[in-house]
This record gives structure tokens, C-alpha cells and sequence, in this order.
């Protein structure tokens, strides 16, 4: 009878786990940077875990949850639920302009792409039209801090404050290795970004061009352009990205090897035409699983 007792309360607890596909992956990676001679490494890494499931009304539900290297949280865990209406994102999740955004952002280190705030809610709405997908995404006041708004380097980010709930919108619409987006996001405190990206894809060459617009309350505008080309060539990859926006004239170069396993080595250097002391080179190896 005890042994009938614990194997019920066993399964009980094993039930829900077997309800859901639970898959785990991650990445590891290590860098060696030197920026004008001072020399510094970084290891940074996450685990992934998603578990999915469908409802009995035939929805279907996921859980994301991201741990960074230490076991932190590692930021853009979310709940999806999936269905007719389309894709909804729940926590802390990419805003509507991160679907159109970092078209150029081909890097490990050093490539720069466009900062944007993270949400607390992102709709993808069903697909109406063959290629086109649209985006909207909310984000309560405080769920938005200086990490998502302006912890990118680059100036054109847009300052962020305690509470700077925002809503916002993209389209994206992609044939034959075309694709076209356009985003934005306007912020509770006034300011707003506004994203438009296109790259082309053809065999072995992808190319790149987006513009960042950030737009104080009193309607100054920073525009930051930056240009993407990738060739690959079996396990070798050639990258070059520049980046403008008045203050800045970024070169970014790099060149990516896989090793084969979910192993690749890197190296990216960065120059800035606008300041000859300002060079920057990492080298490094990462592995996906």
C-alpha cells in the first residue's frame, strides 16, 4: 500500500512535467579585447529553457525563462500564447521596432545596431498578406530602465527614465531575400525612436542599411546610419559594418570561423574616423548548444 501511495503522489508531480516538450539551450563565450592598448576579458554566457504546451481549446502556450552564466536572470523571459489572433509575448519581452531593428548587427563584440526598449507586451498579428508581418507592443511604466533605452554606446540612444512606459508598432515585409521594415516607439516622457531597415540576401552575401531616428520632447533628432555586409564562404565568414551619427565614424571589421559543433572563432577589430586614438579589436571563441 505505501509503495502504491508514493508512486500516486510521484506521478502527480511528474503529470504537469510531462504535459510540456521542455527543451534546454544556451551559449558560452569568451573574449580578449584590447581598446588602445588596455587589454580586458569577458566571459559571457546563457541558458535557455523553454517549455511548451497546448491548451484544450487547441491554444498553444511556451514559458522562457534565461539564466545568464552565474544563474542570474539574463533578461526576455516571457510567456507566448499562440493562436488565431496571432503570436502574443508576455514579460519582459522585445519591443515591436526589435523586429526590424540591428538588420546590420552581424558581430559578437563590436557591431553596434539600434537600441530600443524592451516591452512588457508584443502582438504579432496573424499574417494577412504573404510576406507581411506586423508588430505592436506595450510596456507598462518601470518595465523600461536605462539597460534597454540607453545602455547601447551609441549616442543616438534615447535617454531613458525610472518610469518610461511606451507603446509602439513595425512592419516588416520580406520576398526573395528582400526585406523591408519600418518601427516605433514613442516613450510616456516625450521622446521616440523610429527604425527603417532593409537587407538583401543572395547565396553567400548579405547586405544592410538601417536608420535610427531618437527624438527628444523638444524635438531634437539624432540620426545614426549604419551599413552591414556579410559574405560566407563554407565555414568562413568576412563582415564589414560602418556606423554614423555625428559624433561617430565607426569601421567595424570581422572575420568568423566555425570550428564545427556549434564552435566558432572570431576576431573584430573597430576603428573611428573621427578619433585616431580610438581602437578597439577583440578576439574570442563561442559554442552554442
Amino acid at each position: 500500500m505505501k509503495k502504491i501511495i508514493a508512486t500516486a503522489v510521484a506521478m502527480a508531480f511528474a503529470a504537469p512535467v510531462m504535459a510540456a516538450d521542455i527543451t534546454i539551450t544556451g551559449d558560452q563565450e569568451f573574449s580578449w579585447q584590447s581598446n588602445n592598448g588596455a587589454t580586458t576579458a569577458s566571459l559571457d554566457g546563457d541558458v535557455n529553457v523553454k517549455a511548451a504546451t497546448e491548451t484544450a481549446n487547441g491554444l498553444s502556450v511556451s514559458a522562457d525563462i534565461n539564466l545568464n552564466e552565474v544563474g542570474g536572470d539574463d533578461g526576455s523571459a516571457s510567456l507566448t500564447i499562440k493562436g488565431a489572433f496571432g503570436s502574443i509575448d508576455l514579460g519582459d519581452t522585445s519591443s515591436a521596432v526589435d523586429a526590424v531593428d540591428d538588420a546590420t548587427d552581424w558581430g559578437y563584440v563590436l557591431t553596434s545596431g539600434s537600441p530600443n526598449s524592451d516591452a512588457s507586451v508584443l502582438w504579432t498579428l496573424p499574417s494577412m498578406v504573404p510576406g507581411l508581418t506586423v508588430y505592436v507592443s506595450t510596456s507598462a511604466d518601470g518595465n523600461d530602465g536605462a539597460a534597454q533605452d540607453g545602455g547601447d554606446a551609441n549616442p543616438g540612444a534615447v535617454a531613458a527614465t525610472a518610469d518610461d512606459g511606451h507603446t509602439g508598432y513595425a512592419v516588416k515585409y520580406s520576398n526573395s531575400g528582400l526585406t523591408i521594415g519600418y518601427g516605433q516607439n514613442d516613450y510616456d516622457f516625450g521622446n521616440d525612436s523610429q527604425v527603417v531597415s532593409v537587407s538583401y540576401s543572395m547565396g553567400g552575401l548579405s547586405a544592410a542599411m538601417e536608420t535610427h531616428t531618437a527624438t527628444t520632447a523638444a524635438g531634437v533628432e539624432t540620426d545614426t546610419e549604419t551599413v552591414g555586409v556579410t559574405y560566407t564562404m563554407g565555414d568562413l565568414t568576412a563582415a564589414v559594418e560602418t556606423l554614423e551619427d555625428g559624433a561617430q565614424d565607426l569601421t567595424t571589421l570581422g572575420v568568423h570561423y566555425g570550428l564545427g559543433g556549434g564552435v566558432t572563432a572570431f576576431i573584430e577589430t573597430t576603428e573611428d574616423d573621427n578619433d585616431d586614438t580610438a581602437e578597439t579589436m577583440a578576439v574570442g571563441v563561442t559554442m552554442k548548444f
